[in-house]
């Protein structure tokens, strides 16, 4: 989590994309879409907490997201779970396939 949000409007999806679900993180570069892409884990995470701040929903309560940064061993994060412990941050193989593990996708606009 060394990473800064960049500055800016940020749209992220509050749910993963349907389709994502149970995928490994190549999933989403299979799409071929240009308009959706991982969201940072620090975006995943300032998503989940004003959101809650705002309307205490919590989002992500039994789902995870891949995340564009990646972790040591080559491993990609995952942020979820935002539950009575907080918010669970992760890394797992690229291969890896989870029931609750999709994609919130980053939507891309021109400023």
């Amino acid at each position: 989590m060394a990473t800064p949000c960049p500055s800016g409007w940020h749209f992220l999806t509050m749910e993963p994309v349907p389709g994502s679900i149970h995928q490994p993180v190549d999933y989403l570069s299979s799409l071929k879409t240009a308009e959706v892409e991982f969201p940072l884990a620090v975006e995943v995470v300032l998503m989940l907490f004003l959101h809650y701040v705002e309307s205490r929903e919590q989002l992500l309560l039994k789902k995870h997201t891949w995340c564009a940064d990646t972790a040591s061993l080559d491993r990609q994060v995952t942020v979820g779970a935002f539950g009575r412990s907080g918010v669970f941050i992760s890394g797992h193989p690229r291969n890896f396939a989870s029931q609750g593990l999709g994609v919130c996708g980053r939507l891309r606009f021109e400023e």
